[in-house]
């Protein structure tokens, strides 16, 4: 048997491998991507594309087919809490359409502090399967990238030289020979690689079991009182979960909590949808699917050459959206580091701070969404009392609606997708100044170094990381042409590294430094003064050394 060499080898092209194939792909990296399935799922799953992930998105073209895949973007973002769909409104969260946040930035103040400056997106509201049908259209304009759906990592072996991996054809039963340099397991919450390796999840197993109900229902918006909803979440004991509208309201996803005791496939789908809504319509079932929320993280995400990334790192219950989002921020992160090492202008050392830097977000971001689901199952304990007509059903309401303006931050939760930092990195190097509060809901733009590069709008259009080459970017802020020794130390180096002069009064603001050195995946390595720095110990540090 022939063998196959790949300097990177994927396992799993779903949202995080066609995501970290994508990155790879953009940066000219060969890699090969290995997925079972030769069609995308056409299952939803996740429904929000974070404001971050959009921002890599845009760097790939991919977010222009998203903006209007799902809900459309002259629709406002509504979410309600409700006892049923036939019963009461207890909280309300509305949120800007896409269309009137643009309308917004053209005719107010910008402010970078306010929350339609933070970034150019909010929350995109898409199934998962348009997300990686965009992403699979762009890998496969990426000459790089040998992207093989319809096959599936089958076993591998490392040494310290490589990886050795089997690779089979689905359909046919072929089997292909694969030696890489690297391997990273994209490969789901089963994942074979985790399982391989034998790293053990740390955290919180089976905070409740679901089932998930994809459904069509041209008249389902009409027939409830509670107008046009992004999502739903249903309170009574009986119907609790969530309902996600995927459109204009004509798709659907009913998750609904099922009791102890009870399977999913004892679960009547029309039975329980015509339960929630108090009413029969026309509706077809398209797809049921179980799943179990957990709040797991992979004890390291590093193994030798091999590195797991996605749902085979962390595994979410889906209350604010960040499963899939902290997915894309690993692969974007690992693709670069990658990239580097494999161009040879980074040592493999650069690859330890993969674990390093993301195995705190998994952390942080598995918590806060169990932090969410527990908060939100903690008022779905009521039944017909969530009704009641008199003091008592009037009382409950209000209790457990100021209850829920507390957990608005399920929904809100643009501190979280924008406001991590990588306290204690290895590769960023520490300025002295003060962390922020880590606040789930209020991002605060700040370039301090480990911490995302602040979003600016140089015009209508442009956004600064609009400017951004692939590799490093000296921002030089001084007006004065600073940069020479950077750019010489960079080419000695063959460190890719963009010079850009800035002049704008927000940037300045934000950035609050003479030069500020951005990674390649728009984090902040360092910042300084012009004439205090040596441009090579600096880069040195920022890839590893």
């Amino acid at each position: 048997m022939k063998t196959l060499h790949t300097p990177v080898l994927i396992a799993g092209g779903a949202s995080v491998g066609l995501s970290l194939a994508a990155e790879l792909g953009w940066r000219n990296i060969p890699c090969l991507l290995v997925e079972q399935r030769a069609e995308v799922n056409p299952h939803p799953r996740a429904n929000a594309v974070g404001n971050r992930t959009m921002e890599y998105f845009r760097r790939w073209g991919v977010d222009k087919k998203l903006i209007n895949k799902g809900i459309p973007a002259h629709l406002p973002a509504d979410y309600h809490w409700v006892s049923s769909m036939h019963g009461k409104s207890l909280h309300r969260l509305s949120m800007s359409s896409y269309e009137a946040l643009e309308k917004a930035r053209d005719e107010g103040v910008a402010d970078p502090y306010a929350e339609m400056y933070w970034s150019p997106y909010l929350k995109t509201i898409v199934g998962q399967q348009h997300v990686e049908t965009a992403l699979k259209d762009y890998v496969l304009t990426r000459d790089s990238v040998d992207a093989r759906f319809g096959w599936e990592l089958t076993d591998f072996s490392q040494e310290k030289s490589g990886v050795d991996a089997r690779i089979r054809n689905v359909a046919t039963g072929e089997i292909q020979a694969v030696s890489a340099d690297y391997l990273v397991g994209c490969d789901g919450g089963r994942s074979l690689v985790r399982e391989t390796l034998g790293v053990p999840m740390s955290g919180r197993s089976g905070l409740a079991r679901f089932v998930s109900i994809y459904f069509r229902a041209p008249d389902f918006m009409s027939a409830h009182a509670f107008g046009h909803g992004n999502i739903y979440f249903p309170l009574h004991q009986s119907c609790r979960g969530f309902l996600l509208n995927w459109d204009g309201g004509t798709l659907w996803t009913y998750h609904l909590i099922m009791p102890d005791g009870v399977e999913w496939t004892d679960i009547d789908p029309k039975a329980a949808i015509t339960r929630l809504l108090g009413k029969t319509i026309d509706l077809d079932i398209i797809e049921v699917q179980p799943w179990t929320a957990h709040a797991l993280v992979a004890d390291q995400y590093r193994v030798g050459r091999a590195f797991l990334a996605g749902d085979a790192a962390h595994k979410f219950t889906p209350t604010g959206g960040l499963g899939m989002n902290t997915g894309v921020g690993d692969a974007v992160e690992l693709g670069w580091k990658l990239a580097a090492v494999v161009q040879g202008w980074a040592p493999d050392a650069l690859l330890d701070s993969y674990h390093t830097e993301r195995h705190p977000i998994g952390v942080r971001n598995t918590r806060e969404a169990a932090d969410n689901f527990d908060k939100l199952y903690s008022v779905m304990q009521y039944g017909d009392e969530l009704d009641a007509e008199d003091a008592a059903g009037q009382a409950l309401r209000e209790r457990l609606g100021a209850e829920l303006l507390s957990q608005e931050k399920i929904l809100a939760s643009s501190g979280v997708l924008l406001g991590y930092r990588y306290n204690d990195s290895p590769i960023c190097i520490p300025d002295g100044t003060p962390e922020p509060a880590d606040d789930p809901r209020r991002y605060v733009p700040v370039a301090r170094p480990g911490h995302r590069a602040p979003h600016v709008w140089l015009s209508s259009t442009e956004a600064l990381f609009d400017r951004f080459g692939a590799g490093f970017n000296l921002l030089n802020f001084t007006g004065q042409p600073v940069a020479r020794a950077w750019s010489d130390e960079a080419r000695r180096r063959g460190v890719p590294l963009t010079v850009l002069d800035v002049d704008h009064p927000v940037a300045n603001s934000l950035y609050a430094a003479d030069l500020v050195l951005v990674r390649p995946d728009m984090m902040v390595a360092w910042r300084g003064q012009a004439d205090v720095v040596d441009a090579g110990e600096i880069l040195a540090t920022v890839v590893g050394g």
